[in-house]
Parts: C-alpha cells; sequence; structure tokens
C-alpha cells in the first residue's frame, strides 16, 4: 500500500496529487479484487490437485483391475483352448466308438443269420456265461463222443429222438399248465358260488326257523358264524311282547329248549333232500302245550312237503290221540319191557 502526505507540497502540484491519489485509490481496490481471486485461484486449484489425487488413484486401482482381468481373460481363454481341444478328440473317439459299434453289429448280424440257418432263435433268460458255458460242455461231450466207436448217424438219431421226445413233453407241460390254470379258474368260481350259496342257506335258515318260532308266539334269530364255525341260537319267549330281549338257549326250560330245537331242525328240513327224516325223544322234557305245537308243527310240515318223504318219530309218550287228527300216520306201540324188581 502507498500512503501520500499532502502536507509540505507546493499549491501548485495540489490538481495532480488529487488525482494521483484517486489512481492510488481505484489500484489499490483492483489489486485487493486480484488478491481475491488470487485466494479463490489458489483454493480451486487446491481442490482441483486434491481431486486430481483421488482420479490418480482410482485410475492405479483401475489399472490393476484391468491387468487382473486381462490375466484372468487370458487362463479362461487358455483354458477354453485346451476343453476345444479336448472336445475335438472326444469327438473323434466318439466317431470312432460308431464306427466300431456299425461294425459290432454287423459281425452280430452275421452271426445271428448263421445261427438261424442252424437252429430257429430260443428265447432264454439265461445270462451269456451261463450259455458259454454250455456250449463249451457240450463241444467237451462232442469231443469226448468222437473218439468213441459209435457213429456221426447214430448220434444224429438219438439226437432227434431226444429232441422229439423233449418237443412231445413240452407240449404235455404246456397242456398241464393250461389245464392247471383253467382247474384254478373252476375252483375260484366254484368257491365263489359257495360262499354265496352258504350265505343264502344262512339267511333261510334264519327265516324258517323264525316262521317256526312265531306257531308258538316266540320270536328270535339264528347267528350263524361261518369263521369261527359257530351257531348261535337267541330266543324271546315273552308271548304277551311287553319284552324285546332275547335269550341264550341255555338259559330257557326243558320244553322250551326242546321246541326250540324242533324248529331249527324243521328250518335245516327245509334246505335239506333226504328219503327219511327221524326224530328221536324230541318231546321228553315237554309239556302237554308245547308237545301239541311241536306235533302240529311237524305234522305240518311233513305234509307241506311236496316230494313226500318219510318221517320216523320216536317217542316214550302217548300218540294215540294224533292218530284221530292226522291222516295217513301209521303208529306202531311197543310192549312195556319187563323189568325184574330186586328187593
Amino acid at each position: 500500500h502507498y500512503t501520500f502526505k499532502s502536507s509540505g507540497i507546493n499549491a501548485e502540484y495540489g490538481d495532480q496529487v488529487g488525482s494521483i491519489e484517486e489512481e492510488i485509490k481505484v489500484l489499490t481496490e483492483k489489486e485487493n479484487i486480484l488478491m481475491k481471486e488470487h485466494e479463490e485461484a489458489q483454493k480451486k486449484y487446491e481442490e482441483s490437485s486434491e481431486r486430481d489425487s483421488h482420479i490418480t488413484t482410482r485410475l492405479e486401482e483401475l489399472k490393476n483391475k484391468m491387468h487382473e482381468g486381462q490375466r484372468l481373460s487370458s487362463q479362461k481363454l487358455e483354458i477354453l483352448e485346451r476343453y476345444k481341444k479336448k472336445k475335438k478328440e472326444l469327438n473323434l473317439e466318439k466317431k470312432k466308438a460308431a464306427a466300431d459299434l456299425n461294425n459290432k453289429r454287423e459281425e452280430i448280424a452275421e452271426a445271428r443269420s448263421m445261427a438261424e440257418q442252424r437252429c430257429p432263435r430260443l428265447e432264454t433268460r439265461r445270462s451269456p456265461k451261463d450259455l458259454e458255458q454250455q456250449i463249451r460242455n457240450m463241444e467237451l461231450r462232442i469231443e469226448q463222443g468222437s473218439r468213441t466207436t459209435v457213429s456221426v448217424d447214430d448220434i444224429t438219431r438219438r439226437f432227434h429222438e431226444a429232441k422229439t421226445k423233449f418237443e412231445e413233453i413240452q407240449t404235455m407241460v404246456t397242456q398241464m399248465k393250461k389245464f392247471s390254470r383253467d382247474l384254478q379258474k373252476i375252483l375260484e368260481e366254484r368257491e365263489e358260488k359257495y360262499f354265496r350259496f352258504r350265505k343264502e342257506i344262512s339267511k333261510r335258515i334264519n327265516y324258517f326257523f323264525i316262521m317256526n318260532l312265531s306257531q308258538r308266539g316266540y320270536t328270535g334269530k339264528l347267528e350263524v358264524n361261518h369263521e369261527r364255525r359257530q351257531l348261535l341260537m337267541h330266543l324271546n319267549v315273552d308271548t304277551s311282547g311287553t319284552s324285546n330281549d332275547t335269550h341264550d338257549v341255555r338259559s330257557l326250560s326243558g320244553g322250551e329248549r326242546s321246541y326250540s330245537t324242533v324248529c331249527f331242525i324243521c328250518s335245516l328240513w327245509n334246505l335239506m333232500e333226504s328219503p327219511f327224516r327221524c326224530l328221536d325223544e324230541f318231546d321228553v322234557f315237554m309239556d302237554l302245550l308245547n308237545r301239541r305245537i311241536t306235533m302240529k308243527l311237524l305234522m305240518e310240515h311233513a305234509f307241506s312237503d311236496p316230494n313226500a318223504k318219510q318221517y320216523i318219530l320216536f317217542t316214550p309218550q302217548d300218540m294215540s290221540g294224533f292218530s284221530k287228527k292226522f291222516k295217513n300216520i301209521k303208529i306202531l306201540q311197543l310192549e312195556a319191557p319187563e323189568r325184574n324188581e330186586r328187593d
């Protein structure tokens, strides 16, 4: 900065000094402006230098990555070239293998044609190893046979005889297998019909049993278990109709048990074919009412039989009253045996 003092200067230079001071003032302002611009430029330079430093560092990093990428690319290219070379070798081997396969197929076709000229093709599940062993055994037997005195014609004749016998046996086995399959099918059909018939028989026996019980006012049913070979009889002897509970026959009285047994036998007779039907002492434990109803049931069952079977009933009870009620009944009464009383 420049400072001028006008004291002591002559008046004639007063105007020039004022003008110079004005210029100095303008120049001082310009100097200040230039200083500020210089500072700003210096600051921008420093910032630019810092950015250049970061850019240089980034460029170095990018260069390093580029070199690494070039190195990896070179390695990949080398690997690719090796794979291309390996692929080319494999293609050559593939073509060679295909040519060998075609040659083997031609050889197999030729060998098959020659084999079929000797004998027809036979289907077998045996492995090639077993067949080769059999061929070796046959060749050994042929070689041993050629050393004997047996002629080739004799061997050929025996071969054809054995072959004919084998074919006959093979035909017989085939027929037996077919016969066995037919028998198995028939057996399954008969078994199915048997189970169906057995089921229907059980239903019909139960139906006739219920109908026979109803003549006395009883209700009940038969439970047939074929798997366990059991026959369960359930009865309800309450004729008043106040109870629907069924009981086992073991809990019944002797007469009720005998009557239920006769009902069951009559149910069986409805499903059986026999020229004679006999009952022995069926009314021993019956009271007069049960005996009369049972005899009525037996007589009605006998007279309603369309095939006119003969019924024979054995009883120690008096049968004189029944001949008047039913026709075509013949009663044979035996005399009482003599018994010796001992004191």
